[in-house]
Protein backbone atom coordinates (compact mmCIF):
# COMPACT_ATOMS: atom_id res chain seq x y z
CA UNK A 1 0.00 0.00 0.00
CA UNK A 2 2.91 2.80 0.54
CA UNK A 3 3.92 2.28 -3.25
CA UNK A 4 -0.11 3.05 -4.64
CA UNK A 5 0.41 6.28 -2.16
CA UNK A 6 3.84 7.24 -3.28
CA UNK A 7 2.48 6.60 -6.89
CA UNK A 8 -0.60 8.64 -6.09
CA UNK A 9 1.55 11.56 -4.78
CA UNK A 10 3.87 11.44 -7.30
CA UNK A 11 1.13 11.10 -10.27
CA UNK A 12 -0.65 13.84 -8.56
CA UNK A 13 2.61 16.03 -8.52
CA UNK A 14 3.42 16.16 -11.98
CA UNK A 15 0.27 16.63 -12.55
CA UNK A 16 -0.02 19.58 -10.95
CA UNK A 17 3.17 21.05 -11.42
CA UNK A 18 1.77 21.98 -15.02
CA UNK A 19 -0.38 24.41 -13.41
CA UNK A 20 1.85 26.06 -11.31
CA UNK A 21 2.71 29.18 -13.03
CA UNK A 22 -0.91 30.16 -12.56
CA UNK A 23 -0.47 30.01 -9.08
CA UNK A 24 -3.06 27.45 -8.06
CA UNK A 25 -0.66 25.30 -6.53
CA UNK A 26 0.40 25.21 -2.59
CA UNK A 27 2.55 22.32 -0.46
CA UNK A 28 2.77 22.29 2.77
CA UNK A 29 5.14 20.62 5.68
CA UNK A 30 4.53 20.27 9.37
CA UNK A 31 6.26 18.66 11.99
CA UNK A 32 3.82 16.48 13.99
CA UNK A 33 3.33 15.02 18.07
CA UNK A 34 1.24 12.54 18.79
CA UNK A 35 -0.24 11.84 22.46
CA UNK A 36 -2.05 8.74 22.11
CA UNK A 37 -4.51 7.10 23.78
CA UNK A 38 -5.69 3.05 22.82
CA UNK A 39 -7.74 0.86 24.61
CA UNK A 40 -9.22 -2.03 24.39
CA UNK A 41 -12.23 -4.00 26.18
CA UNK A 42 -13.61 -7.39 26.58
CA UNK A 43 -17.67 -7.69 25.74
CA UNK A 44 -18.30 -6.88 29.04
CA UNK A 45 -16.48 -3.54 29.03
CA UNK A 46 -14.05 -4.25 31.34
CA UNK A 47 -10.59 -2.87 29.69
CA UNK A 48 -7.91 -5.23 28.62
CA UNK A 49 -4.79 -3.55 27.75
CA UNK A 50 -3.54 -0.01 26.67
CA UNK A 51 -1.05 2.05 25.00
CA UNK A 52 0.01 5.74 25.72
CA UNK A 53 2.38 8.29 24.64
CA UNK A 54 2.77 11.91 25.34
CA UNK A 55 3.47 14.53 22.45
CA UNK A 56 7.30 13.84 22.25
CA UNK A 57 7.36 10.11 22.11
CA UNK A 58 4.89 9.93 18.74
CA UNK A 59 6.79 11.94 15.88
CA UNK A 60 6.64 12.44 12.19
CA UNK A 61 5.55 14.72 9.38
CA UNK A 62 2.37 15.83 7.72
CA UNK A 63 2.78 16.47 3.94
CA UNK A 64 0.35 18.11 1.66
CA UNK A 65 -0.46 19.26 -1.78
CA UNK A 66 -3.52 21.43 -2.76
CA UNK A 67 -4.91 22.56 -6.16
CA UNK A 68 -7.00 25.38 -6.77
CA UNK A 69 -9.47 23.82 -9.41
CA UNK A 70 -11.98 26.63 -10.17
CA UNK A 71 -12.21 30.18 -7.77
CA UNK A 72 -14.99 33.05 -8.20
CA UNK A 73 -15.26 36.35 -6.09
CA UNK A 74 -16.80 34.68 -3.41
CA UNK A 75 -16.03 30.35 -3.53
CA UNK A 76 -13.48 27.95 -4.25
CA UNK A 77 -12.89 24.27 -4.78
CA UNK A 78 -9.98 22.80 -3.74
CA UNK A 79 -8.38 19.37 -4.44
CA UNK A 80 -6.17 18.22 -1.78
CA UNK A 81 -4.22 15.27 -1.08
CA UNK A 82 -2.53 14.88 2.61
CA UNK A 83 0.21 12.20 3.70
CA UNK A 84 1.23 11.47 7.57
CA UNK A 85 3.65 8.98 8.90
CA UNK A 86 4.62 8.87 12.64
CA UNK A 87 6.61 6.46 14.71
CA UNK A 88 7.35 6.22 18.11
CA UNK A 89 7.37 4.08 21.50
CA UNK A 90 4.26 3.99 23.73
CA UNK A 91 3.70 2.50 27.27
CA UNK A 92 1.74 -0.66 27.09
CA UNK A 93 -0.06 -2.00 29.91
CA UNK A 94 -1.98 -5.48 29.80
CA UNK A 95 -1.32 -9.12 30.19
CA UNK A 96 0.40 -11.46 28.39
CA UNK A 97 -1.24 -13.55 25.75
CA UNK A 98 -3.53 -16.25 27.22
CA UNK A 99 -2.01 -16.17 30.56
CA UNK A 100 -5.43 -15.12 32.02
CA UNK A 101 -3.68 -12.66 34.76
CA UNK A 102 -5.50 -9.17 35.43
CA UNK A 103 -4.80 -5.84 33.31
CA UNK A 104 -1.67 -4.65 34.62
CA UNK A 105 0.05 -7.72 35.16
CA UNK A 106 2.42 -7.50 32.37
CA UNK A 107 3.77 -3.45 30.90
CA UNK A 108 6.47 -2.86 28.12
CA UNK A 109 7.08 -0.78 25.35
CA UNK A 110 5.67 -0.79 21.91
CA UNK A 111 7.23 0.60 18.83
CA UNK A 112 4.87 1.96 16.26
CA UNK A 113 4.26 3.51 12.89
CA UNK A 114 1.13 5.08 11.77
CA UNK A 115 0.01 6.03 8.44
CA UNK A 116 -2.46 8.52 7.23
CA UNK A 117 -3.24 9.33 3.71
CA UNK A 118 -6.44 11.00 2.27
CA UNK A 119 -7.54 13.13 -1.10
CA UNK A 120 -10.15 15.48 -1.36
CA UNK A 121 -12.17 18.26 -2.50
CA UNK A 122 -13.01 21.22 -0.51
CA UNK A 123 -15.30 23.45 -1.15
CA UNK A 124 -15.32 26.99 -0.14
CA UNK A 125 -17.81 30.07 0.15
CA UNK A 126 -17.03 33.18 1.89
CA UNK A 127 -20.39 34.14 4.05
CA UNK A 128 -18.69 37.90 4.91
CA UNK A 129 -15.11 39.61 4.30
CA UNK A 130 -14.04 37.92 7.74
CA UNK A 131 -15.81 34.99 7.54
CA UNK A 132 -15.93 31.56 5.55
CA UNK A 133 -17.89 27.83 5.32
CA UNK A 134 -16.11 24.99 3.53
CA UNK A 135 -17.36 21.67 3.21
CA UNK A 136 -14.92 18.40 2.15
CA UNK A 137 -15.70 15.31 0.37
CA UNK A 138 -12.53 12.35 0.39
CA UNK A 139 -11.35 8.72 0.39
CA UNK A 140 -8.81 7.94 3.00
CA UNK A 141 -6.42 5.30 3.80
CA UNK A 142 -4.79 4.30 7.76
CA UNK A 143 -2.17 2.09 8.65
CA UNK A 144 -1.17 1.48 12.49
CA UNK A 145 1.51 -0.88 13.08
CA UNK A 146 2.29 -1.78 16.52
CA UNK A 147 5.39 -4.36 17.63
CA UNK A 148 4.27 -5.70 21.03
CA UNK A 149 7.42 -8.16 21.10
CA UNK A 150 10.18 -9.22 18.62
CA UNK A 151 7.54 -11.90 17.12
CA UNK A 152 4.08 -10.25 17.95
CA UNK A 153 3.09 -7.76 15.41
CA UNK A 154 0.20 -6.56 14.48
CA UNK A 155 -1.27 -4.50 11.59
CA UNK A 156 -4.45 -2.33 11.63
CA UNK A 157 -5.58 -1.10 8.07
CA UNK A 158 -8.63 0.29 6.99
CA UNK A 159 -10.21 2.75 3.91
CA UNK A 160 -12.07 5.43 4.58
CA UNK A 161 -15.26 7.57 3.32
CA UNK A 162 -14.64 11.02 4.50
CA UNK A 163 -17.07 14.24 4.79
CA UNK A 164 -16.55 17.13 6.87
CA UNK A 165 -17.37 21.04 7.35
CA UNK A 166 -15.67 24.11 8.75
CA UNK A 167 -15.82 27.60 9.78
CA UNK A 168 -12.89 30.08 9.09
CA UNK A 169 -12.10 33.44 10.83
CA UNK A 170 -9.72 35.98 9.44
CA UNK A 171 -8.87 37.95 12.30
CA UNK A 172 -6.91 40.36 10.57
CA UNK A 173 -5.15 40.51 7.20
CA UNK A 174 -2.41 38.22 8.41
CA UNK A 175 -4.15 36.01 10.82
CA UNK A 176 -6.97 32.80 10.12
CA UNK A 177 -8.07 30.74 12.90
CA UNK A 178 -10.83 27.84 11.98
CA UNK A 179 -12.64 24.80 13.22
CA UNK A 180 -13.31 21.84 11.62
CA UNK A 181 -15.00 18.80 12.16
CA UNK A 182 -14.79 15.76 9.87
CA UNK A 183 -16.07 12.04 10.40
CA UNK A 184 -14.57 8.98 8.66
CA UNK A 185 -16.38 5.44 7.93
CA UNK A 186 -14.12 2.86 7.61
CA UNK A 187 -14.15 -0.22 5.30
CA UNK A 188 -12.42 -3.05 4.68
CA UNK A 189 -11.21 -3.15 8.27
CA UNK A 190 -8.38 -5.61 9.09
CA UNK A 191 -6.15 -6.50 11.72
CA UNK A 192 -3.15 -9.04 10.83
CA UNK A 193 -1.02 -10.42 13.80
CA UNK A 194 2.31 -12.10 12.88
CA UNK A 195 1.97 -14.15 16.42
CA UNK A 196 -0.46 -16.19 16.59
CA UNK A 197 -0.69 -15.90 12.83
CA UNK A 198 -3.92 -14.10 12.27
CA UNK A 199 -5.45 -11.99 9.51
CA UNK A 200 -9.58 -11.16 11.00
CA UNK A 201 -11.87 -8.26 10.04
CA UNK A 202 -12.72 -5.44 12.23
CA UNK A 203 -16.42 -5.45 12.86
CA UNK A 204 -16.54 -1.70 11.77
CA UNK A 205 -14.05 1.41 12.39
CA UNK A 206 -15.75 4.89 12.47
CA UNK A 207 -12.92 8.22 13.19
CA UNK A 208 -14.18 11.40 14.43
CA UNK A 209 -11.87 14.02 14.20
CA UNK A 210 -12.09 17.90 15.45
CA UNK A 211 -9.32 20.35 14.80
CA UNK A 212 -8.35 24.13 15.15
CA UNK A 213 -5.80 25.11 12.77
CA UNK A 214 -4.28 28.55 12.51
CA UNK A 215 -2.68 30.54 9.40
CA UNK A 216 -0.12 33.57 9.83
CA UNK A 217 0.91 34.94 6.38
CA UNK A 218 4.68 35.66 6.54
CA UNK A 219 4.69 37.01 2.63
CA UNK A 220 2.76 36.08 -0.33
CA UNK A 221 4.32 33.13 -1.19
CA UNK A 222 4.79 31.36 2.21
CA UNK A 223 2.59 30.67 5.52
CA UNK A 224 3.37 29.63 8.68
CA UNK A 225 0.27 26.79 10.12
CA UNK A 226 0.18 25.15 12.99
CA UNK A 227 -3.08 23.04 14.00
CA UNK A 228 -4.62 21.49 17.35
CA UNK A 229 -6.13 18.00 16.25
CA UNK A 230 -8.49 15.68 18.50
CA UNK A 231 -9.84 12.19 17.55
CA UNK A 232 -11.80 9.77 18.85
CA UNK A 233 -11.38 6.17 17.33
CA UNK A 234 -14.45 3.35 18.01
CA UNK A 235 -13.57 -0.26 16.82
CA UNK A 236 -15.71 -3.15 16.67
CA UNK A 237 -14.90 -6.43 17.76
CA UNK A 238 -13.61 -8.61 14.80
CA UNK A 239 -14.62 -12.33 13.77
CA UNK A 240 -13.40 -15.36 15.86
CA UNK A 241 -10.85 -17.22 14.10
CA UNK A 242 -8.54 -20.27 15.07
CA UNK A 243 -4.88 -20.77 15.25
CA UNK A 244 -1.87 -22.34 15.90
CA UNK A 245 -0.64 -21.04 19.48
CA UNK A 246 1.98 -22.53 21.71
CA UNK A 247 1.47 -25.29 20.06
CA UNK A 248 -2.25 -26.18 19.87
CA UNK A 249 -4.76 -24.57 17.93
CA UNK A 250 -7.02 -21.83 19.85
CA UNK A 251 -9.56 -19.43 18.96
CA UNK A 252 -8.90 -15.56 18.63
CA UNK A 253 -10.47 -12.56 18.46
CA UNK A 254 -9.55 -8.71 17.89
CA UNK A 255 -11.18 -6.98 21.06
CA UNK A 256 -13.39 -3.98 20.79
CA UNK A 257 -11.01 -0.56 21.24
CA UNK A 258 -11.05 3.25 21.38
CA UNK A 259 -8.44 5.24 20.57
CA UNK A 260 -8.66 9.25 21.70
CA UNK A 261 -5.58 10.86 20.32
CA UNK A 262 -4.65 14.11 20.13
CA UNK A 263 -1.92 16.26 17.77
CA UNK A 264 -0.36 19.30 17.63
CA UNK A 265 1.14 20.39 14.39
CA UNK A 266 3.86 23.36 13.67
CA UNK A 267 4.85 24.18 9.57
CA UNK A 268 4.82 26.40 6.55
CA UNK A 269 3.25 26.06 3.30
CA UNK A 270 4.32 27.31 0.43
CA UNK A 271 2.16 29.16 -2.64
CA UNK A 272 3.75 28.85 -6.12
Amino acid sequence: MQNVIKTVVFILLLSLSIEAQENRLTTSVSLVGMSMDYREYDANGKILDSEMSGFSEMLGVDMGISFLMHKTNNASTRLEANLITLTGDTDYVGSLLGSNNAHGSATSRTVNNIIDFDIKVIRTKLLTKALEINYLLGLGYHYWERQLSARQVEGYEWYSLRAGVGLGYRVNPKIKIATDLEYQYGFKHTMTSSYPALDVRLGSADIAKFSIPITYELNQNMNIIMAYVYEIQEISASNIQSALYEGTYQSFLEPQSTAKNQYIKIGVDFKY
